[in-house]
């Protein structure tokens, strides 16, 4: 997994759920007029939603057999004019903008958000399993900025988490609790407050690692988290925190890194 922290960090294996969801769950869906699908099957497609086009062809068989006809033959599958129980669905959503973007009051009011989107989506029994810098994003409208927990790949529900104690996340954002040798083994309950503890750790890695918005070129700090398993990791959170007091923070980050060490300290 490479995420907007500019390397590679390791990622645990996917917990596989029968449900999937978005936090963004109300999307102004409009007609996608793509090149790449058009040149494929050579017709307009569009976002399925209830009042879209898709839903009144959805009514006529015809129509649709030909769509699907039509894909099978530009996916190069065999037997393309027999009809198949296969359905081939392309979901287009909004482009979303890293919250790394943000500097300021308005970077700690949008992560406050997700903080609590999040919280609702766990009082309800939706677990994310993935609290980690990539996945904090968001976009604007009329000059806001609209906060979204995104990436939902490694989401369970309470009733399929095999008891809270498979262990998922992205290893420089998890709580120090979850990379202990007794959570590697998978022998230790996910709790909320690991959550609650990811998200600091996300508000401090863009604290010491962004400026004006950018991943800065050299003299990145924390680094070498992402070289190391989870083992290492822990050593190597443990350490900072141990001295924490002697590192400092950009500029326009030193308010928001000040409330993320109140709450990690």
């Amino acid at each position: 997994m490479v995420n907007n922290t500019g390397a590679s960090a390791p990622k645990t294996p996917l917990h596989h759920s029968n449900s999937t969801f978005s936090a963004d769950i109300a999307p102004q869906l409009e007609a996608v007029d793509s090149d790449v699908i058009s040149k494929c099957i050579n017709t307009p497609f569009y976002i399925l939603s209830r009042q879209g086009p898709l839903h009144r062809y959805g009514r006529d068989p015809r129509i649709r057999r030909n769509i699907d006809k039509k894909t099978r033959r530009a996916l190069g599958l065999r037997k393309a004019e027999r009809r198949s129980r296969v359905l081939l669905n392309i979901v287009v959503s909004r482009q979303l903008l890293p919250i790394t973007r943000l500097t300021g009051d308005e970077l700690l009011a949008a992560w406050w958000k997700i903080v609590m989107s999040h919280r609702t989506l766990w009082e309800n029994d939706v677990r994310h399993g993935d609290i980690s810098l990539s996945n904090l994003m968001g976009y604007r409208i009329d000059g806001r900025f609209i906060s979204v927990l995104n990436d939902f790949d490694l989401s369970s529900t309470e009733q399929n988490d095999t008891k809270g104690l498979e262990r998922t996340g992205t290893v420089p954002f998890m709580s120090l609790r979850c990379i202990i040798p007794k959570a590697i083994a998978n022998k230790v309950k996910h709790a909320y407050y690991h959550d609650a503890e990811s998200f600091i750790w996300v508000l401090t890695w863009i604290c010491l690692r962004y400026e004006n918005g950018s991943l800065l070129s050299r003299n990145r700090l924390l680094d070498e988290w992402l070289k190391v398993d989870a083992t290492r990791c822990h050593e190597k959170e443990t350490s900072y925190l141990s001295r924490v007091g002697e590192i400092s923070p950009m500029q326009l980050h030193q308010k928001n890194f000040g409330i993320a060490m109140q709450f990690l300290w």
